[in-house]
Order: structure tokens, then sequence, then C-alpha cells
């Protein structure tokens, strides 16, 4: 077994925390608040009727109410971090807040994720799917993802299947081997559920009944393509959880790949965009 030296992790561990409380509570959101501002002043309801189910005013509201409650977030991590580091607490509790301030963090993404779900149910109610259908035929995912890709893709789930499988049959974590599947399991769940995203994504019914058709291909397209990247990631997270328990490197570092994960997701989430025509939601 390898031993991964620990010289450094007080250090990686506080540099990890400052940077996710940047990125994800700042500047991913200040990004976020932005966008949907920009959105507002340059394609105003007023003039695009079609292309809102809320009125400005309650979108604007919602910005800033997301500003407000990462603000706070902000405030609390930092303060959080400088008791922490003041106080010189042990490693393993700067560790532990990493996940818990992480878990803060991302409640203001949830609302707004929730936000946008329900935007989509109106547009779907305002428009039956009788006036929603697809209006291309052909849909293969290789259309839209390379065969290179798509074959990493699968390969990065095989590689967790096989380590699995090689945990348990040398029992390489003794009598807590039957927990290398736990992880695989959740890892299967996980990309089964991107699996149907991206099915809905191909075959699902037309959300938008303005959208121009190369627009609406641009955007599967982009669909695509990130959902592969996520079911990647993913998996090649759950596989470095397993990599690290099998050759004993130092658990505390699973915290800081998790940070590290999470705000990877958030950056392509939020910098993921398709360009289309807004001139047909007048």
């Amino acid at each position: 077994m390898m031993s991964f030296s620990s010289t450094f992790l007080p250090e990686i561990i506080y540099l990890t925390l400052i940077i996710q409380v940047i990125l994800i509570s700042i500047f991913l959101s200040n990004k976020w608040s932005k966008n949907k501002i920009e959105s507002l002043s340059k394609y105003p309801p007023e003039q695009y009727p079609n292309l809102y189910v809320q009125t400005a005013s309650v979108e604007l509201s919602r910005v800033r109410l997301r500003k407000n409650f990462d603000r706070f977030i902000v405030a609390f991590c930092l303060i959080s971090i400088g008791y922490l580091f003041f106080t010189d607490a042990p490693i393993e509790q700067v560790s532990l807040a990493v996940k818990y301030i992480l878990a803060l963090q991302l409640i203001p993404w949830f609302i707004s994720s929730y936000w946008s779900k329900e935007n989509s149910k109106l547009m779907a109610k305002n428009f039956p799917s009788t006036k929603r259908k697809s209006s291309f035929e052909e849909r293969k995912i290789t259309l839209f993802v390379s065969h290179f890709k798509f074959a990493l893709t699968m390969i990065s789930y095989l590689s967790t299947l096989c380590l699995t499988a090689y945990i348990l049959i040398n029992t390489l974590w003794l009598e807590n081997s039957h927990k290398a599947l736990y992880l695989l399991g959740l890892n299967t769940l996980m990309v089964g559920f991107l699996l149907w995203l991206l099915f809905i994504s191909l075959y699902g019914k037309k959300k938008d009944n303005f959208i121009e058709n190369d627009d609406r291909i641009n955007l599967i397209a982009n669909k695509c393509q990130v959902l592969t990247t996520f079911i990647m990631l993913y998996s090649i997270f759950i596989f470095a959880i397993s990599f690290f328990k099998t050759f004993e490197v130092n658990t505390l570092y699973i915290d800081v790949m998790t940070s590290v994960f999470v705000q990877i997701v958030l950056f392509i989430s939020v910098y993921n965009h398709s360009e289309k025509n807004h001139e047909v939601y007048k």
C-alpha cells in the first residue's frame, strides 16, 4: 500500500475552502445573476412576451433574493473560516467544514433550479403537447457526441465497475469490502439518472413551441455534450473515492476532491448556454 504525504494537507484544505467560497458563492453566483438581468434587459417581457412565463418584477425579485442569500452565505463562510484558522482547529474539523459549507452554498442553487423547473412547467402548460412535437426525425446520440467521447464516458463507468469487482474479489477493504458496492450503486443510480435526462433530451417532446428547428438541434447537441461530460465526471469521482480508500490515501483528500468536483459541475452548468434567435418570441 502506498502512503500519500500529508505535509501540505492543512494548506490544501484551507485553500480549497477559500476557493470554494469565492467561486461558488461570489463568482458563479454573480454570473448567474448577471445573466438573468442581462436577459431581462436585452429581451424585456413587454417586447418578448412568449419568452417568459413570469413578469419582469417576479424575475428581478428572485434575483435580489438570491443575491441577498448568497451574501449572507459568504459572510457566514468567511467568519467560519476565520474562526477555524485563528482557533487552530484540527485539520479533520476543517475538512468536515468543507462539506458543511458546501451544502450551505448549494441551497441557493437548488432554489434557482426549482424556479427554473416551475417556469418550464408553466411553459409546458401554456403550450399543450399537441403543439410541441419535435420537428426532426433522426435522433442518435452519436449525431451530437463523438464516438470517442461516448466511448470515454462508458469506459469511465466500467472502470468503477472493474475496481469494485477487484475490491470484492480480493477483500481489499477487509470486512468492509461490501461497502464498495454502495459506491458502485450510487454511481449507477446517478449515471442512470443522467442517461434518462439524455434520453429525454433526444426523444422528449418539444417544450418550446417557438424555438426554431436549428436552434432546437443546437440546444439538444449542447445538452448531450454536457450530460455525457457529467456522467464521465461523476464516474471518475466515484472511482477516485474507491481508489483512495483501496490504496490508503488520506481520506481527508476525499473532501477536497468533493469540493473540486462540485465546483467543476457548477462552472460547466453556469457557462453552458446555446445562442438562439429571440425574434420568434415577440
